[in-house]
């Protein structure tokens, strides 16, 4: 049972160092990815990186339940990296978007969502990153007017 112990330490130790070694800073200029929420999903974006501080993701969720509600959405996700220590690097965030969905029972809502938003992304290695961030949202249109905070987990791989 010890050496079992020793053995799953060791291998932990081992993966820390090699992900401490391959980590990064933010991806170079030019850099494309696909970033993905984890738990939930919302959407897919692809960032793209404009220069040291700032990336630009567009986003497209499509949603469809049988039997239920049916919807498209489109947004843009930018970044602006606000420092960087070591693979962690920090950044304000915000969205512009609509969504619309159409019902099967008839009908359809169409609704533009603009946030704002401050998180982090630690790089594993140099193509592969987890991000997390807390967002205040403002939900105008033909639903209910809403203003409310989300929080996301969210991984990103770039090539």
């Amino acid at each position: 049972m010890k050496s079992i112990t020793k053995i799953a330490f060791t291998a932990l130790a081992l993966a820390t160092i090699t992900t401490s070694v391959f980590a990064q800073g933010i991806p170079e200029e030019g850099s494309i990815g696909i970033r993905s929420t984890i738990g939930s999903q919302a959407a897919i974006e692809v960032p793209y990186q404009l220069n040291e501080n700032l990336s630009i993701a567009p986003a497209l969720t499509i949603l469809t339940v049988d039997g239920g509600t049916n919807a498209i959405g489109l947004a843009v996700i930018p970044r602006y990296y606000t420092s960087t220590i070591e693979s962690l690097n920090t950044y304000v965030t915000g969205s512009l978007g609509f969504r619309n969905q159409s019902f099967d029972a008839g009908g359809s809502a169409t609704d533009i969502t603009l946030a704002i938003g401050y998180g982090a992304e630690y790089f594993l290695s140099s193509n592969f990153s987890f991000s997390t961030d807390a967002n205040l949202n403002v939900r105008t249109g033909d639903s209910t007017d809403s203003f409310f905070t989300s929080a996301r987990v969210s991984a990103s791989v770039y090539f």
